[in-house]
């Protein structure tokens, strides 16, 4: 019967980061499909880059450069929300081994969900600038015409 409250006790802990990793996925799915948008976009342009006259050739240009720029930090908010990820992976372990060996590593498990929130933050935050700069290329796109 011991064992059993042991191992329900191990689950019922494991429970949250288990969630975390779920939600935090979704922001993973929603960073990639951006990504490939930025690539797909800069990839139009360069092949279309040649035949546009010179004064459209250079908004063209300025958008690319945007649009590298957003990818890059892209690239960085994922990297950092896979950071987050594989903290939040590491804390159902840790939890397991405190659980069962009633080992006092709770630093360890606190530290890991520290580091999984700041992969959080700062994947928010370099997605709040690539929107900013997603707006900046709109408004190169379409100033001439409003």
């Amino acid at each position: 019967m011991e064992t059993i409250d042991l191992y329900t006790k191990c689950l019922q802990a494991s429970i949250s980061p288990i969630v975390l990793i779920s939600g935090v996925g979704l922001i993973l799915l929603s960073l990639t499909n951006r990504l490939g948008r930025t690539i797909d976009r800069t990839r139009t342009f360069a092949a279309t880059l040649e035949s546009e006259p010179p004064e459209k050739k250079e908004r063209r240009l300025i958008q690319m450069k945007i649009l590298y720029r957003r990818s890059q930090l892209l690239q960085i908010s994922m990297i950092a929300i896979t950071f987050s990820i594989a903290c939040s992976s590491f804390i159902v372990p840790v939890i397991f081994f405190m659980t069962l060996f009633d080992a006092p590593i709770g630093i360890l498990q606190v530290s890991l969900l520290f580091f999984s929130i700041i992969g959080i933050i700062v994947s928010a935050i370099t997605l709040l600038i690539e929107v900013t700069l997603a707006l900046k290329a709109l408004n190169h796109e379409v100033k001439d015409l409003v």
